[in-house]
């Protein structure tokens, strides 16, 4: 009886974890779909800035309110701080691609990162990857050509932006992975958006400095002027994102982060859809076929623990 009783525990467990890592990447790919979208109405250092502030400040307020000292969000490693670099980084280098290139792509793309997962923990660490994880990188790699599809009007120097969005992911990955995993995930989270802050907030003020600035240019925008609409859009995906690291830290808390990493994937399959509904732009046979070969990939190139 015990024993039943601790099995439907741990089975309930894993379903709410991959419950929550699927409503994580639904927000996430609609967050990012819309950034898309709303590009020509923001610039992209205004846009991470407004929604960063609101994601820590919320972030910061459920803290508190679960009783946690509010000191806890700000004492962390310099492996923290590491981590936060990685994925900003990420974050800059995928938004920038965004109006370059369709969004099933950029995704495509920048799901590579279990691949460069795989190599960075056999080039640092000396892990073992195995003919299922080799296999793994190859259909990835693979799959990768196949979506570019190099005689393509998207194809250019523009796709190293996602592919180096997934490289630094997966920097972060490895990090989180040997120096964080017993840290607070709501201090990396609010680390994450202070960072965020910071790194915006020096690229608007180098902008202006330098006079490098290109009015109405997602990437080298300054401060657009924004309409009440736009304020809200901004508040809107900054609470986004303070629900997407919640259901994040929930998956990874409840399930085995193996089981959360293969549906993480499934942000491929949301990508794909809001390309069609919000873009019109429906994925073509060989993009498809690229994209099914990268989910595959992935999830044979996640190891097994």
């Amino acid at each position: 009886m015990e024993w039943n009783v601790k099995a439907a525990g741990r089975a309930q467990a894993l379903r709410d974890g991959i419950v929550a890592i699927l409503a994580a990447v639904l927000l996430l790919s609609l967050s990012d779909a819309i950034v898309k979208l709303s590009g020509s109405r923001f610039s992209l250092a205004q846009l991470v800035l407004l929604r960063s502030v609101v994601a820590a400040a919320i972030i910061a307020a459920a803290t508190v309110a679960l009783g946690a000292r509010p000191f806890s969000l700000v004492s962390v490693s310099r492996w923290v701080w590491l981590r936060s670099l990685c994925l900003a980084a990420m974050l800059l280098c995928y938004y920038a691609a965004l109006p370059l290139m369709s969004f099933a792509l950029a995704a495509a793309c920048y799901y590579t990162a279990p691949v460069w997962i795989a190599l960075l923990a056999r080039a640092t660490g000396g892990e073992g990857i195995g003919i299922l994880r080799w296999t793994g990188i190859a259909i990835a790699l693979a799959g990768v050509l196949t979506a570019l599809d190099l005689g393509a009007a998207d194809f250019g120097p523009a796709v190293l932006l996602p592919l180096t969005a997934g490289l630094f992911y997966a920097l972060a990955a490895v990090v989180t992975a040997r120096k964080c995993a017993h840290t607070n995930a709501f201090a990396m989270a609010f680390n994450l958006n202070l960072v965020l802050v910071a790194a915006s907030g020096l690229g608007l003020g180098g902008l202006a400095l330098s006079g490098f600035h290109v009015p109405g240019d997602f990437v080298t925008g300054l401060w657009p002027g924004l309409a009440m609409t736009d304020w809200l859009l901004a508040l809107l995906l900054g609470v986004f994102l303070a629900i997407i690291t919640a259901l994040v830290a929930h998956a990874y808390s409840t399930a085995p982060a193996t089981v959360v990493g293969v549906f993480d994937n499934g942000y491929l399959v949301f990508a794909a859809i809001w390309s069609l509904t919000l873009f019109g732009t429906a994925p073509g046979a060989t993009e498809l076929l690229g994209l099914s070969m990268i989910t595959v990939g992935a999830v044979l190139a996640t190891p097994r623990r």
